[in-house]
């Protein structure tokens, strides 16, 4: 699980757990604090609108600008396009729904140069659409917490060869449930925070290497590693390989709950279940063999006692019956969670991501191009320039945002729309030249000796 616990140090310190009352469960789980986001929840349109209303304030055509923008992310759309294109062509070979012959052959070592870069690539487009990697702390704090679903799961993350996790944006929200310690004559309000968006990759160990790593660690011999892996691997579906790739995003999942989403999960009972089944089980079973021996000694014919022995068998059965029912409601509950939070899934999630790169470069682009043709200022200043969007975003769309005003300004200044003179002053292009300079842009995008440029190796 290297991929998933050499991340970055996470955002924001842990919170304190939260504290219980009568013995219950926890009136707010704990929860993933992050501090403020790059991602900016507003769609473009509605931020073009807002920055159309100031720059028309200050004096600027409206009609000009509004092309002006739109040209931008015209051209901004060219170039997520051709990553993703790109990026599509390298989950090829690693794709389980793909419906077309893969005619390229890559052997053991260049599939995993192959998915190396694939990965990476990902990596790169997730951090365009502000996505945050969790970090290790606060992935092994999640898998442990308890589920305010009533499902305690267990996952076994040894398992992958790939695990990564990404959410962007955070939110919490509310739940009321009976609560057992008060005879469930009152409710609990519960205040669950959730990642508004989840993004997870999942890459199976090969069945040899896996059965190395159990051989290993249990001191087993390969037959009974194997037939361990067997059965940690036997509820998995059908065709589900290690030489896949598995992508996924998912929408308002409960931070404590990301159990859920890896194919390995495992159901296990909360103590106060495990109380409860024990009690009317064992309590139940034992009322039923003792009125059955009472009937056995007083039997005295066959009749009385085969009905005796189908009494105990029938309450020996409801009893089981209990405990199945119980786990049903757990998957019931596992199921209904993953059907109405899933929102793309491979293929599908890959288009997503780079819809979302595309949006937030966009929004980013927009606001420094737009605050630097209102007031030119200088590359030491940026501080000053990303304090001055920040509040306007604040103001004019309240949302409290870290723009990225360093990632923003690399771009602007590799396509030419601002330019930065040897003492640092920052000059972005007036809105008529800007759809011109564009246009000069669109013009050389399938031009014989661009095309040729890009295609030549490195240092030719």
């Amino acid at each position: 699980m290297q991929a998933l616990l050499d991340t970055a140090p996470p955002p924001s310190s842990a919170p304190k757990p939260g504290e219980t009352k009568d013995g219950a469960r926890p009136k707010a789980a704990q929860a993933l604090t992050p501090g403020r986001e790059r991602f900016i929840p507003v769609s473009r349109y509605g931020l073009r609108a807002k920055l159309l209303a100031m720059l028309a304030a200050s004096g600027g055509d409206r009609k000009t600008w509004q092309r002006a923008l739109d040209c931008l992310a015209a051209w901004r759309h060219q170039e997520h396009r051709k990553r993703l294109l790109d990026l599509i062509e390298d989950y090829q070979p690693f794709s389980p729904d793909s419906d077309t012959a893969n005619l390229i052959e890559l052997d053991a070592k260049g599939r995993d140069t192959a998915r190396r870069e694939f990965i990476a690539s990902m990596e790169m487009l997730l951090a365009r659409a502000n996505f945050v990697r969790l970090s290790r702390d606060d992935v092994q704090r999640l898998l442990i917490e308890q589920s305010p679903y009533g499902l305690n799961l267990k996952v076994d993350l040894s398992e992958f060869d790939e695990a990564l996790l990404y959410y962007r944006g955070t939110g919490v929200t509310v739940r009321e449930e009976r609560n057992p310690w008060r005879l469930y004559l009152a409710k609990d309000r519960l205040e669950i925070p959730i990642f508004e968006r989840l993004f997870l990759l999942l890459k199976l160990k090969p069945d040899d290497a896996r059965i190395a790593e159990i051989m290993a660690t249990s001191g087993a011999d390969r037959a009974r590693a194997a037939r361990s892996l067997h059965r940690a691997r036997a509820h998995l579906p059908l065709g589900v390989s290690s030489d896949h790739i598995y992508v996924k995003m998912f929408k308002r999942i409960p931070q404590i709950d990301i159990e859920m989403l890896f194919p390995n999960t495992k159901i296990a009972f909360r103590p106060f279940d495990k109380l409860k089944l024990a009690v009317t089980a064992g309590g139940g079973t034992a009322a039923g063999v003792a009125g059955t021996a009472t009937k056995l000694l007083a039997a005295t014919n066959p009749f009385t006692l085969a009905l005796a022995l189908a009494g105990l068998s029938a309450v020996i059965f409801r009893q089981v019956m209990g405990f199945f029912n119980t786990r049903n409601r757990y998957m019931m509950l596992l199921a209904q969670n993953l059907y109405f939070c899933s929102l793309a899934n491979n293929r599908g999630a890959l288009t997503l991501i780079a819809d979302g790169a595309e949006e937030e470069d966009v929004k980013e682009d927009m606001l420094l191009f737009a605050f630097l043709a209102k007031s030119p200022s200088r590359r030491g200043a940026l501080p000053e320039i990303k304090g001055s969007i920040t509040s306007f975003l604040k103001e004019s769309c309240g949302v409290a945002v870290n723009f990225d005003a360093e990632d923003a300004l690399g771009r602007l200044l590799a396509d030419g729309l601002v330019s930065a003179d040897a003492q640092g002053n920052l000059t972005a292009i007036a809105p008529d030249q800007a759809r011109a300079h564009l246009d000069r842009l669109w013009d050389r995008l399938l031009d014989v000796d661009t095309l040729d440029k890009e295609a030549a190796p490195a240092g030719e």
